[in-house]
């Protein structure tokens, strides 16, 4: 799910089945979302991932995202 805040374009919940992963289909939607941002003139896209899922975090890295120099802020209103 691509969105925009206001001042920059957001990723949320963006996955491919284990079964479509590795064979070009994420980084396929993944262009499409940025370029729609893009033409809209967004300037940036954030996203946010789970410290331990090494294999976004590579999947991100690989396609030319780089790790923000922030501190991400939580709050639970309803336990798991």
């Amino acid at each position: 799910m691509f969105g925009y805040d206001g001042h920059k374009g957001w990723l949320n919940y963006f996955a491919v089945l284990p079964q479509f992963q590795k064979s070009g289909y994420g980084k396929q939607f993944l262009e499409f979302g940025e370029k729609i941002l893009f033409d809209k003139g967004y300037p940036k896209i954030n996203l946010q991932i789970r410290a331990d899922n090494k294999e976004a975090i590579n999947f991100y890295k690989a396609v030319g995202y780089n790790e923000d120099e922030v501190i991400s802020y939580g709050k639970r209103l309803i336990e798991d």
